[in-house]
């Protein structure tokens, strides 16, 4: 379920690291390593308080019992996961991308998710905006957009979407949410401070 992040990385910079001798790539996959996983361990911290939050809230403020706090802590993990992982690709070209004249990616050959924190992001329908107000009444605006915009892009994925605030994807889901409204209020600090 998890990911390796050491094969990841591997991935992502072979092929612009090629000027790198074998020890110096290693030393570079050691220290992304590092900061990879502090940042994950950081978002994951964020995600996981927002988690069980929400599962308590959905179960009268109850807290849950030990396997489920295990589990909402796996997810919470993975979300995070996902979350940094997919900066690591930001703005990756891969050899096959080089045909195309410009630089930009191409956004119908990117799945729903892959779209979904870009300026390519698919535009939420009216029964999905609906759902999401129905999932998530008491969050902000703000919030509720950029669900909208994960639950079209699921749609759009084929994968499966809550269909109410009691559904089991609801925590894992508004981690993602949180997650990425702080990456963008920290991105957003960091164009202000500059």
């Amino acid at each position: 379920m998890f990911h390796d992040l050491r094969t990841t990385l591997t991935e992502r910079y072979a092929q612009e690291l090629t000027q790198m001798d074998r020890t110096q790539f290693e030393d570079f996959l050691t220290a992304e390593v590092t900061r990879l996983e502090a940042e994950i361990a950081q978002t994951q911290s964020q995600t996981e308080l927002a988690t069980i939050a929400a599962w308590r809230d959905q179960h009268g403020g109850n807290d849950p019992d030990v396997l489920t706090t295990q589990r909402l802590y796996q997810q919470a993990r993975y979300s995070a996961e996902e979350t940094v992982l997919a900066t690591l690709w930001e703005g990756f070209s891969s050899p096959e991308d080089d045909d195309q004249p410009d630089d930009e990616p191409n956004p119908d050959a990117m799945t729903g998710m892959q779209r979904w924190l870009t300026q390519w992001a698919i535009e939420a329908s009216r029964e999905t905006e609906r759902l999401t107000e129905q999932v998530w009444p008491k969050q902000t605006p703000r919030f509720q957009v950029w669900a909208e915009q994960l639950l079209e892009a699921r749609l759009t994925d084929g994968m499966p979407v809550p269909d109410g605030p009691a559904h089991p994807l609801v925590p894992e889901l508004t981690a993602m949410v949180d997650a990425a409204l702080a990456d963008q209020a920290r991105a957003d600090a960091e164009r202000v401070r500059r």
